[in-house]
């Protein structure tokens, strides 16, 4: 290998290491690539276990607080899918909406519905008497989210768009 070097013209020298140096920076470069991909996906493992870490930890008390909730919630009070959507419907009484998209979570002591609620043109006001009914009801009916937006073919009304969740609590004979 060195003696097909040097018998070479310098103009052929130089023209073998410049492209040996691009192939050499070329990998250099994908390398540093992949290996800084590597350590992004090391950090975001580590501070996952991290998060997951703290959750363990405080395992304890986080029971201890679901079961104090889960004390303090009526089951006669609490909502079954229906019952959230007629009282959501009740609720909605006069306005221009549209309930929509229910989806259940179950764990062994609750059962957690939500509700997609799409309000079209309708003034602040009605808006604000909806969540304060929405309010009375709370923590059984509540807000997981919430988009307002202005309507732009009537002004002064708006359109929003909430995440309704309601709550119903899971007897042992339901088991």
């Amino acid at each position: 290998m060195k003696r097909f070097f040097l018998n070479r013209s310098k103009r052929e020298q130089v023209l073998i290491l410049l492209f040996a140096f691009i192939g050499l920076a070329w990998w250099g470069s994908s390398l540093s690539a992949r290996a800084n991909d590597q350590y992004r996906g090391w950090r975001a493992a580590h501070e996952e276990f991290k998060t997951q870490e703290l959750w363990l930890e405080q395992r304890e008390d986080i029971l201890e607080r679901v079961v104090s909730a889960g004390e303090t919630l009526e089951p006669s009070r609490a909502l079954d899918s229906a019952q959230s959507f007629a009282e959501l419907n009740r609720m909605l009484s006069g306005l221009n909406a549209e309930v929509s998209s229910q989806r259940t979570e179950r764990t062994q002591q609750f059962a957690l519905h939500g509700l997609q609620v799409n309000i079209r043109r309708a003034p602040l006001n009605d808006i604000l008497k909806f969540y304060g009914q929405l309010s009375e009801r709370a923590p059984y009916l509540g807000i997981d989210s919430c988009v307002i937006s202005t309507d732009r073919s009537s002004r002064g009304m708006l359109n929003v768009n909430f995440r309704i969740y309601s709550i119903e609590v899971i007897t042992a004979d339901e088991n």
